[in-house]
């Protein structure tokens, strides 16, 4: 994984603003909330991704039988989770593994009646030592926001020594986006911010070869490009709504930051965000791309990748 730029450039004070809830697993980087409001977002970003992906959950050529077992890693509230389990045979061990429990949906009753649904907190750069070989099936999506460079290999790593041999990893992470001089500037400081916390925004065109290095065979990258704004009628403004969700969702960390030399105040951020909002609706062509990215273990394995 390509870093992104040295961390810990930024020497501004933080700007005083109302904050929202974080999770606070030791040395996390991850940088949007974990409250309410984001578990809503994530429901409606899970709804845009299936009905761009042709209402596919599954994308893997992989058949799930009642004695496998699935993880949903860096699970969130659960949305794809909730969704897929629709599909996979009722014995089948489904798990869920994520630094923070506070959007799990242990109540759901699809969890609840399922009754073999279970979460473990933990990051998912060191899963669990007996669950080596165990799974068919790994989905984990939009972690951009949570892995720092290095941390994508291990995490990939992990994923790789968790499958089973000829078992398949699903990631879907997002692409670039663009509607206007707004939203240029405001792409920019997320650049920043990413820099400052060693992210990486454009992990999606590295994850193929990283996946390749660790072992993995069978790549393959689907993309699908949404319309956002008012111009695009409802798909546009949900998407719209989603992916504000997420810029205004990182005020905390920018501003926490200094605000990184392009707002100087909560009300100039908000105002940032106001503006990237007005140009998506009134900018035809405004759009975001999102891949998911699939890959096999292979069948054979060599003592040495394990």
């Amino acid at each position: 994984m390509v870093d992104t730029g040295s961390p810990g450039q930024n020497q501004s004070q933080p700007i005083a603003h109302q904050g929202r809830t974080y999770q606070s697993y030791p040395g996390s980087n991850y940088v949007l909330p974990s409250d309410a409001p984001e578990r809503e977002r994530l429901s409606l970003q899970h709804r845009l991704l299936k009905s761009v992906f042709e209402d596919r959950v599954i994308l893997p050529p992989v058949i799930i039988s009642p004695e496998d077992s699935v993880l949903d890693s860096g699970t969130g509230s659960g949305t794809w989770l909730l969704d897929a389990i629709e599909s996979i045979p009722a014995p089948t061990a489904v798990h869920a593994v994520d630094i923070e429990s506070r959007l799990w949906p242990v109540n759901d009753p699809r969890v609840v009646a399922r009754g073999n649904v279970d979460f473990h907190v933990g990051s998912i750069t060191s899963l669990p030592e007996d669950w080596t070989a165990r799974f068919k099936l790994v989905h984990q999506r939009l972690l951009v926001a949570a892995l720092r460079s290095p941390e994508w290999v291990q995490a990939l790593r992990e994923i790789f020594r968790v499958l089973q041999p000829g078992g398949w990893v699903q990631l879907g992470e997002v692409g670039p986006w663009k509607a206007g001089p707004a939203t240029e500037r405001h792409t920019a400081l997320l650049l920043a911010l990413f820099r400052d916390k060693d992210l990486v925004l454009d992990c999606a065109t590295h994850i193929p070869d990283v996946l390749r290095e660790v072992g993995f065979t069978d790549v393959f990258v689907e993309e699908r490009t949404m319309p956002m704004g008012r111009w695009a009628g409802q798909p546009g403004i949900d998407a719209r709504n989603n992916f504000l969700g997420v810029f205004r969702g990182m005020k905390t960390p920018i501003l926490n930051g200094g605000g990184y030399g392009f707002v100087a105040s909560e009300t100039e951020f908000d105002a940032l965000l106001d503006e990237v909002e007005r140009e998506m609706d009134e900018t035809p062509g405004a759009e975001i791309k999102f891949y998911i990215i699939c890959a096999r273990k292979p069948s054979l394995v060599h003592a040495s990748l394990l």
